[in-house]
């Protein structure tokens, strides 16, 4: 199952491949600093980082139409908000691997849009 709903994500870009690359280009220059900034509130057992962190992220994937990694990242910004961090090492290792994933495909569709027609 595609980790991104393309429908749904070129209507969000106005079916424009030039902005789609664009995002696609910051996401993968922003979203591993993201990451970093999450894990990193984590380790310092700091949920009202941990919640804003997460929210920036969660909105950031979900440009994407990425539903899957928007709903890990939402439940790591209610585990901020709600300060409960118990769990918050589990759910960020799952984030990691599912942004992977997103990379990889938002590469592949980076390659397909930027090739000349």
């Amino acid at each position: 199952m595609p980790v991104i709903d393309r429908e749904t994500l070129m209507e969000r870009v106005g079916h424009s491949p030039e902005l789609l690359v664009e995002l696609i280009e910051l996401f993968i220059q922003l979203g591993p600093e993201m990451l970093a900034e999450i894990k990193d509130s984590i380790e310092r057992g700091s949920a009202e980082d941990l919640q804003r962190s997460a929210h920036t992220f969660k909105g950031s994937v979900g440009n994407f139409a990425a539903q899957d990694v928007f709903q890990t990242a939402l439940s790591l910004e209610n585990m901020g908000r709600n300060q409960e961090m118990s769990r918050a090492q589990d759910v960020v290792n799952l984030l990691e691997n599912e942004m992977n994933i997103l990379t990889e495909e938002l590469k592949a569709m980076k390659n397909e849009f930027s090739t000349p027609q």
